[in-house]
């Protein structure tokens, strides 16, 4: 038990499920933290330290609530492994994921805001094509990095997707990552590099299994 008396997640012994509103706070936390610390997106983004996990749990934690959760889908495991994904454009309509940030996003970069515009108008045109579920964000809370939570949640979300039919595509920013997801059954389609010298992207995309 904690301090406070509420049990302490176990993610080893917890089975991946849909994200539930209460685990909002906690799944935006995690994502926070492996994005400020453990991803080069985020020291590219937002590189001043002070500020950077404090900004991206305030911006994480809105984008669950308002567009993922009620828009999307949402999965984890105990909160501290968290997967984010995007409907297939015949299902977004001018939904809230429609579009990746909207305005007061954007503000949230401050003196970085517009190169952050001119980063979703590159991703949008290197995307593939098609009918797809787009996974926008994986993270695993970085005290428990390295013990195959995230690769457990995947091929959890990827089971679901194959039984109902779905292609998948993602972004990622290194090489590392790409053999992750090739293991999956994803393959490398497309390549860039992010704005003002930022990091790699590779794209990539998992056609449907029955």
């Amino acid at each position: 038990m904690s301090a406070e008396g509420a049990a302490v997640p176990n993610p080893e012994a917890e089975q991946p499920h849909p994200l539930g509103s209460s685990e909002i706070a906690r799944a935006a936390t995690t994502v926070a933290r492996a994005f400020a610390w453990h991803e080069p997106w985020g020291a590219w983004s937002l590189p001043d330290e002070r500020s950077r996990e404090e900004t991206l749990l305030r911006l994480i934690e809105a984008d669950i609530r308002e567009r993922f959760l009620p828009y999307g889908e949402c999965s984890t495991i105990a909160g501290l492994s968290v997967t984010l994904w995007i409907p297939p454009p015949s299902l977004l309509g001018n939904g809230p994921l429609a579009r990746r940030r909207d305005e007061a996003a954007y503000e949230a970069y401050g003196e970085r805001a517009e190169m952050m515009r001119e980063t979703d108008r590159a991703v949008a045109g290197l995307k593939p094509e098609g009918e797809h579920w787009y996974l926008d964000t994986i993270a695993t809370d970085p005290e428990w990095m390295g013990r195959g939570l995230g690769a457990r949640l995947l091929d959890h979300d990827l089971a679901v997707h194959d039984a109902r039919g779905r292609s998948c595509a993602l972004d990622t920013h290194t090489v590392e990552n790409v053999g992750f997801y090739e293991r999956r059954g994803f393959e490398l389609v497309a390549e860039g590099k992010l704005p003002g010298g930022g990091p790699d992207l590779f794209f990539m995309l998992r056609a449907a299994r029955g």
